[in-house]
């Protein structure tokens, strides 16, 4: 079982030496630093690429929470792996150590934070989808006429035009473009009629 330190410092906190300190006390085997700059030369070792050298009954160490997850969703998330990958978390600063068993609530508690904000955020989409109905939007890509894709179609394969040309003299985006010139020849005569 490893015992992995991991600092991360921010435009805020640039000086990693006071985690580190802390991540000794702790008894961390090895330790990896992230910063928000690299110097050249200097290796970047992000939270991912730390889980990725990491086995199962192994150990990730921080002094905060904060200083592995920006948001509640990404510390819900990054919690949710470290279950399947069977690493256990310590948070030095929150007293949580989910290898004990008052860490296990830790994570029951993380999952149904995830499962509650998931639910919030289908619920706010849906209200707001609701809202815009009433208003009479209707969502999606505008539809654009006829006339346009007649237009794409005749700058791309009579006057042999760029797409980045034929996207901004129609106004429209290079993907739209791509659409209607290699819509299908059947396609293409519903359109017409």
């Amino acid at each position: 079982m490893k015992v992995i330190g991991y600092a991360r410092t921010t435009i805020m906190d640039e000086d990693a030496s006071e985690q580190i300190n802390k991540l000794k006390q702790f008894g961390c085997h090895e330790f990896f630093h992230d910063t928000y700059s690299i110097e050249e030369n200097e290796e970047q070792h992000t939270l991912e690429s730390v889980l990725a050298h990491m086995h199962p009954g192994d150990m990730i160490v921080v002094t905060e929470l904060y200083r592995i997850g920006k948001t509640t969703r990404q510390l819900t998330e990054l919690t949710d792996l470290l279950k399947n990958k069977q690493i256990d978390l310590v948070s030095i600063q929150e007293d949580i150590d989910t290898s004990q068993s008052m860490g296990h609530i830790y994570f029951n508690l993380m999952e149904g934070l995830a499962v509650m904000e998931r639910s919030l955020i289908k619920e706010r989409t849906l209200v707001g989808l609701n809202n815009a109905r009433k208003k009479g939007k209707i969502g999606g890509r505008p539809k654009i006429d006829l006339k346009t894709v007649k237009k794409i179609r005749h700058l791309y394969y009579d006057k042999k035009e760029t797409i980045q040309f034929i996207s901004t003299k129609c106004n429209v985006s290079v993907g739209t473009c791509y659409k209607y010139i290699k819509i299908p020849e059947d396609e293409w005569q519903k359109l017409l009629s």
